[in-house]
Formats: structure tokens, sequence, C-alpha cells
């Protein structure tokens, strides 16, 4: 099963999705520096899609609360594809 089949139709996380990904996100997130030791990055438009969302959704940005939410919201874990990103994360 998806994370998406729990999801309302007209859920407002599958229309902001949907209009991120018409943006084409990857054009503007293409600089990024080269990831060589350390953990695996996240993905970088999933983290810069989450993080908009988050600040659509509540008007300001709260790192831990992002973190809690990729945890237990299902709207964030649809748009992190199940990923679970540390406070102490940045979408670079």
């Amino acid at each position: 099963m998806y994370i998406s089949d729990f999801l309302d139709i007209c859920d407002p996380v599958l229309i902001f999705d949907e209009f991120m990904e018409g943006i084409d996100l990857k054009r503007y997130l293409k600089d990024l520096p080269r990831h060589d030791t350390g953990r695996k990055r996240y993905n970088p438009v999933n983290m810069l899609k989450t993080v908009l969302f988050e600040f659509m959704t509540r008007g300001y940005l709260s790192l831990r609360q992002l973190e809690d939410s990729c945890r237990a919201n299902i709207r964030f874990m649809y748009l992190m594809d199940n990923d679970t990103p540390s406070y102490r994360s940045h979408p670079g």
C-alpha cells in the first residue's frame, strides 16, 4: 500500500504536491554542493516541498516540529516518501 492511499482525494497536500511538481524544482536545486561523506543526503526536492508545506500550514517553521510531523503526520510522510529527517537537517 502507498501512503497516498490513506489520503482523501481532496487533501490539500495532494494539490500542493501536484502544484510543486509542475514547477520543476530540480531546476532550482541543481547547484547543490557535492556530498561525499557522512549521512546519506535527503532528497532536496522532497525537503523543500516539506519545508514549504510546513510554512504554509503553520505560518512559521520549526525544525523540531517538522521532524515530529514527518514521524507522525501522514501528509508529511507522503511529501518525504516516508523518510524522516532530523531537526538538524537542512534542505541542502
